[in-house]
């Protein structure tokens, strides 16, 4: 189980200055699909600790978002909103704008289907354009699939930034994950979206994507994974690697929670959603067809819920929790005896692998996984190519207990340092003086 080294970075230099400093507060817009309770993944969480830390530093932040995207695609999903927590002394500082109409399902469906946002044009251009008042200094786009579409990329005169936490750019199925089964690797993609329930759309027939693009001043890819990704599916815009980062209270809260008890039973922890891209299938049928030095705990919701537990439901192998809120997950990464990301996909990164470290707790990575890369830098886990190797990291961290505290004490160290809040944002606002001054 070799840690899979870090490509070197292929950002130009010249975005990032040194000794940038922003100065005078910003006003910055993000743009999103999904915002916290309406979102399934990490994108949107991400989105909130982002606006969340940037109002900490005094900025003007503001968040716009579609929730009839998530009430259209929640009962496909079988997930209703969840309060996932995540909120800071900071929260009320940050505006939240829903667009939101009589028609919102139909609004969204123009959206996907038009690559414009349509019914949304005119409350996107107010709250992007601001007519008769400052504009924002900053746009940053993150998942747009389904609240503009690549058309929102041209509204607004502003420093304009991406964040891909997926793959929307390059593929209608956001995940390069052909018939939800395997990697792709050949275009095929009316039929991959007809067998995934998602309608083709029209607009990828239009060249919209190399319409808008050059709109972007500079993409924000949270790993090289995900910027070598985009590289090879024809993304040529300026931008630089930065990963995500935990906010302080976050990383504070788990360190008040002291150190794992020593007579919790032992058990590895899965977190995230029951789909096929994240490989959750091949890692619940490994624990049932091999003996493993303890059960597997799996957080989360999707559409395998119901087919995994009705197979596997009565196994003592596992137990399924479903969706649980931040407190409840806190208490399960700090008893854990490793949190395993099984990903089939180009993951983008990973964040719970960083939440396990926030608790001290070491990770097992899928080596296809941009999370390898924090596997690798940070020395607190292993990745893992085969199933001999994901069961040799298994039975490693079960019987040596000092191994486990010496990883998971390199996964707090290493995100204390590398992925804290601070970090993060001094980059980001580096980025972001710099492309103000060009």
């Amino acid at each position: 189980m070799m840690p899979t080294e870090i490509p070197p970075r292929s950002q130009p230099d010249s975005l990032v200055s040194p000794s940038a400093d922003t100065g005078d507060p910003l006003s910055i817009v993000h743009v999103t699909t999904f915002y916290p309770p309406h979102t399934f993944g990490g994108d949107g969480v991400q989105v909130q600790r982002l606006a969340q830390a940037l109002a900490r530093r005094g900025h003007d932040v503001s968040v716009v978002y579609a929730p009839g995207a998530f009430s259209l695609l929640s009962p496909r999903r079988g997930e209703a909103p969840v309060d996932i927590g995540h909120d800071s002394p900071y929260a009320s500082r940050v505006t939240v704008h829903t667009l939101q109409g009589r028609l919102e399902k139909a609004e969204v469906l123009l959206v996907q289907q038009t690559g414009h946002p349509v019914l949304y044009r005119r409350e996107l251009r107010r709250l992007l354009e601001r007519p008769g008042k400052r504009p924002p200094d900053v746009i940053h786009y993150h998942n747009v699939s389904l609240i503009g579409g690549m058309g929102v990329l041209g509204i607004g005169d502003a420093v304009k930034l991406y964040t891909p936490h997926e793959y929307w750019l390059m593929c209608p199925t956001h995940l390069l994950f052909r018939y939800n089964r395997e990697i792709c690797t050949d275009r095929t993609c009316f039929r991959c979206t007809l067998q995934s329930g998602t309608p083709p759309q029209l607009w990828r027939l239009a060249r919209l994507r190399d319409r808008f693009l050059p709109s972007i001043d500079a993409f924000v890819f949270p790993s090289h994974l995900t910027e070598s990704v985009h590289r090879r599916h024809g993304i040529d815009r300026p931008g630089l690697v930065i990963n995500h980062f935990l906010p302080d209270e976050y990383i504070a809260d788990a360190e008040s929670r002291g150190d794992r008890p020593d007579d919790v039973e032992p058990y590895y922890l899965y977190v995230g959603r029951l789909e096929p891209v994240k490989g959750v299938e091949a890692l619940v049928r490994y624990f049932a067809e091999h003996p493993c030095p303890a059960p597997l705990y799996l957080a989360g919701d999707g559409s395998l819920e119901g087919p995994l537990k009705e197979k596997y439901g009565q196994n003592p192998s596992f137990r399924f929790l479903g969706r649980l809120g931040q407190e409840e997950v806190g208490m399960l990464y700090r008893d854990a005896l490793a949190l395993i990301l099984p990903s089939a996909g180009y993951e983008v990164l990973g964040l719970v692998v960083l939440e396990a470290f926030a608790h001290s707790t070491p990770a097992i990575v899928a080596g296809i996984a941009g999370a390898t890369e924090l596997i690798a830098a940070s020395g607190a886990g292993y990745s893992y190519n085969s199933e001999a190797e994901l069961g040799e990291a298994l039975t490693q961290l079960a019987t040596d207990p000092d191994l486990r505290s010496e990883l998971g004490r390199k996964g707090h160290d290493y995100l204390s340092g590398a992925h804290g809040e601070g970090s993060y944002m001094h980059r980001y606002e580096q980025l972001v003086e710099d492309l103000r001054g060009q």
